[in-house]
């Protein structure tokens, strides 16, 4: 896959250092490596409310239309994912819990309304007044709404960019407790490493389970 964060402006997407040229360069490049080998889709992009305005490149248009041209960059490329990191820059423009909970919501409506295969990191920086009681709200929210993906940091606390999101057992619990399933390739790629039964349950880890049998054979 090529990543690249992406905006809702030129300007914006300037400030990244790209331009739609640019993308289709890279798209192509990644095209015509034949890697895949199911459909055409080689990109995944990031987003987030107010990268248009960090940036002064908004030209006086609100966050929630500036993210939403974001996705239609994105559209444009055919991606495989498309990640709306909605607390990642900060109190500076999204300012608290509540701020965070609406401006995620509003990007996964958005982003269903323009079709693209997104998720949402459900995220924030230490310095927002935000809680974890914020993002297991907005992480239930999201899977009563239909959300596609989330993210899973170990500990939900990402060491290296400084902010907290959620973890692998969010995803669990969002399934137990909404009665929802993973996709069905996941799901059977679950099973055949014996990390969940027929049912979709967690297994407790055995001595022969295959990703430890791999991890010894490192």
């Amino acid at each position: 896959l090529v990543f690249q964060s992406v905006a809702g402006s030129q300007a914006a997407n300037e400030a990244f250092g790209i331009s739609l040229a640019l993308l289709e360069e890279a798209r192509q490049a990644a095209l015509s490596l034949r890697r895949g080998t199911v459909g055409h889709n080689v990109m995944y992009f990031e987003t987030g409310q107010g990268s248009a305005l960090s940036a002064n490149a908004h030209h006086g248009v609100d966050q929630q239309t500036m993210e939403a041209r974001a996705y239609a960059v994105a559209r444009r490329f055919e991606p495989l994912l498309v990640n709306t990191v909605v607390g990642f820059i900060g109190p500076e423009y999204l300012y608290d819990g509540k701020q965070i909970i609406r401006a995620g919501l509003e990007d996964h409506f958005c982003g269903k309304l323009l079709g693209v295969p997104m998720g949402c990191d459900v995220c924030y920086t230490n310095h927002a007044e935000a809680d974890q009681d914020d993002m297991d709200n907005l992480l239930t929210l999201f899977g009563v709404a239909g959300i596609n993906f989330i993210m899973g940091v170990p500990g939900a606390d990402d060491i290296m960019l400084n902010y907290q999101s959620t973890s692998f057992h969010d995803a669990l619990y969002l399934r137990e407790v909404l009665g929802l399933r993973p996709a069905p390739e996941f799901e059977a790629w679950l099973r055949k490493m014996g990390i969940v039964d027929a049912g979709g349950r967690l297994l407790e880890p055995g001595a022969r389970q295959p990703l430890l049998t791999m991890a010894d054979m490192l």
